[in-house]
């Protein structure tokens, strides 16, 4: 255990004043930033200074800034640690970022299965918010990946955190926001790799409905799977695809298996556009388009990987269309047994209330349930919608509709939950907050996030 150095007597290099923005665009404030470049700045004293530390910056929720605390900028910490080749183990830094530690990994002939869905979110944050992949039903949290971590807090020194040693710590932490202390480092178990290419295929369908019975035929099998649809409150509602990816060993001559044409979007470039496109008859024209593009491209073919895992990382257009005003995001796992009252009760509502709604998308979850992690077993259904006083006026009536059939929210996809929302869905709500006021009763780590939900 390494204990807090106070400073050492050096000063730490000053603090920048910075404006942080949500990646929904949900939440606007100015807060010090302070990017350190060695761990001795971490663990500098900074007294009693509420403080949060941060990665890439791509929560939908404030989840690492607040208007009065000390951001703590990771991205620095970026190496490779150590690796073993027969354990098939990797330690690295927390502020490495998921697209360059699978690009480590593949060429290496391995992979992680659980990985978000943008090259540029750093590992530090996939274990703050136990991020989930493409078919959580077959593949689990990221959470299930992770075999031990380094933890520093004041309080405490640094010190390694894993299921054996320091148990509830680390229960405390995958999925605690980063209220735990700073993640410095993670190590992974890796998996072995049958392919860099992936045959990828689309199968047409016309409701929510439809993808659910394709979803409960193929889950358990496919290597990811998962719907989307046309969310707009139009006869058009449900229309989309099942996207399928299975693992290839035969890589096409010639191609590459890193598109590298990943186009930095953060929540600030997101917003750079003071216009929304989206609204009206304005929602139906582009959909219309979209979907008629859709259908002209082959239903079958072969992809790198890296196009795969991070279908935006290319294509950043449908974030940039939302504009300055941004969007709202709602993902809930809805238990089995409610997802299809939950798909027609959605449609229904959408065409009543008519919200500027825009993308949807389905994928079956199985993940043990713990605290406040987005977690247990069922449907996870995602919807888009822009930030519009339609939208605003239909979001109350959906959270109703979510708790009445005993959906779990994401925290990390939506700025705007309730706290009222939140403590009705995650019945431990009390018990982390309990569990980590006895282990911080400073409560040194603080975010908009834990301030609006009173953790």
């Amino acid at each position: 255990m390494r204990m807090n150095p106070a400073s050492g007597g050096k000063r730490l290099p000053p603090a920048q004043a910075e404006t942080f923005v949500s990646f929904d665009g949900g939440v606007v404030v100015r807060a010090a930033r302070l990017r350190p470049e060695r761990y001795r700045e971490v663990e500098a004293d900074l007294a009693g200074q509420p403080r949060i530390a941060r990665g890439g910056g791509y929560s939908y929720a404030a989840a690492s800034f607040l208007r009065d605390a000390l951001v703590q900028d990771m991205r620095r910490f970026d190496r490779i640690l150590a690796f073993d080749p027969e354990q098939l183990t990797v330690e690295v830094e927390a502020g490495l970022t998921v697209g360059d530690l699978l690009s480590f990994a593949v060429t290496r002939g391995l992979w992680l299965p659980v990985v978000p869905g943008y090259p540029l979110i750093t590992v530090g944050g996939c274990v703050a918010a136990c991020v989930h992949g493409k078919n959580p039903r077959r593949h689990g949290t990221f959470l299930g990946h992770v075999l031990a971590l380094t933890l520093f807090h004041p309080a405490y020194g640094l010190r390694r955190v894993s299921p054996e040693d320091l148990p509830e710590v680390f229960d405390l932490t995958c999925g605690g926001y980063g209220l735990t202390g700073v993640i410095e480092t993670v190590t992974l178990q890796l998996t072995p790799l049958t392919g860099r290419f992936y045959r990828v295929e689309r199968q047409p369908i016309h409701s929510l409905e439809d993808a659910l019975d394709l979803l409960d035929e193929e889950a358990d099998h496919a290597e990811y799977i998962y719907s989307f649809h046309d969310a707009s409150p139009s006869a058009t509602f449900g229309r989309g695809y099942v996207t399928r990816a299975s693992m290839t060993a035969d890589d096409p001559p010639g191609r590459p298996v890193r598109s590298g044409h990943s186009v930095l979007l953060d929540a600030r470039r997101r917003a750079f556009s003071p216009v929304s496109v989206w609204g009206g008859w304005r929602t139906g024209l582009i959909q219309e388009i979209f979907w008629r593009c859709m259908a002209s491209k082959a239903v079958s073919r072969m992809m790198p990987w890296f196009d795969v895992e991070f279908p935006f990382a290319g294509s950043p257009e449908y974030f940039l269309l939302y504009g300055r005003r941004g969007l709202v995001e709602c993902q809930l796992i809805v238990p089995y047994d409610g997802a299809r009252d939950m798909a027609r009760e959605l449609v229904a509502m959408v065409r009543r209330l008519r919200p500027d709604a825009v993308m949807c998308s389905l994928k079956y979850f199985r993940s043990e349930p713990g605290l406040l992690r987005f977690s247990g077993d069922g449907v996870c259904l995602t919807i888009d919608l822009a930030r519009t006083p339609a939208t605003l006026h239909f979001l109350p009536e959906f959270d109703a509709l979510a708790m009445q059939l005993g959906a779990v929210p994401n925290l990390v996809k939506d700025s705007r939950l309730p706290r009222a929302t939140v403590e009705a869905a995650y019945p431990s709500c009390g018990e982390f907050r309990r569990r980590l006021a006895a282990y911080d009763p400073e409560r040194l780590y603080r975010s908009e996030l834990s301030e609006r939900l009173g953790l």
